[in-house]
């Protein structure tokens, strides 16, 4: 098992947008299209199916449940139900391919330090910045679009 977790939005986030049709954040309404891209379900983490899989763009807040302070921006979702990616999978190979920016966070949503990944070798930069005691999380974004993708927290005491 990795040093760290993985975490997806919550279940319960995701069941809630898909049955009412509204984002998490502000209640806006969400959009519901087929894909016409890759980009992952914030829930599974695994990429959609080009012109098959239908999804739903809405508003979240990539800070739910980690600061008080929003930061809310796009993402999407499987329009059907789908399993959230386990935590202790590690980095999930199906968006290794894919160039991702990781933010190493403080408490108070503070800003310590940020590493673009383009060859897929996420580990090493993640060991790298959990070993200043003062990061409590990561938050892992699209590099290209700029998006929330997931969250990194530790699970040992290091």
């Amino acid at each position: 098992m990795p040093p760290f977790r993985v975490v997806a939005i919550p279940s319960e986030v995701a069941e809630k947008v898909r049955s009412q049709k509204r984002s998490p954040f502000h209640d806006l309404p969400v959009h519901a299209e087929v894909a016409t891209d890759d980009a992952p379900c914030r829930h599974c983490l695994r990429k959609f199916v080009v012109a098959a899989d239908a999804r739903i763009l809405c508003i979240y807040d990539r800070f739910f449940g980690l600061e008080s302070l929003p930061q809310p921006g796009p993402i999407y979702l499987h329009g059907t139900a789908c399993e959230r990616y386990p935590e202790d999978a590690g980095f999930p190979e199906e968006l290794r391919d894919s160039p991702r920016t990781l933010e190493a966070y403080a408490n108070g949503r503070n800003l310590l330090a940020r590493e673009n990944v383009e060859d897929g070798r996420y580990e090493p930069v993640i060991e790298r910045l959990f070993q200043n005691p003062e990061v409590k999380y990561i938050l892992v974004n699209s590099t290209t679009a700029g998006c929330f993708t997931f969250g990194i927290e530790r699970t040992t005491a290091n």
